[in-house]
């Protein structure tokens, strides 16, 4: 899980900006505005992984 942390950090994944994702080796196996509908599509499709999830981020514009 570690490098898919990393992966994560340096990934540029503005596509999913807002969204949840989970990865499994470097790779989105699922996305959704809601936690609970990544979490049944990882089960359902991927019941013996763990998966790292997070929250993307969405841009902020910082005007200085």
């Amino acid at each position: 899980m570690n490098g898919d942390y990393e992966w994560f950090i340096k990934a540029n994944l503005e596509e999913y900006s807002g969204k949840w994702i989970a990865i499994v080796d470097k790779h989105v196996i699922a996305s959704s505005e809601n936690v609970k509908n990544v979490l049944k599509k990882v089960n359902e499709e991927y019941p013996n992984t763990i998966p790292f999830i997070t929250k993307v981020p969405e841009k902020i514009l910082m005007v200085v």
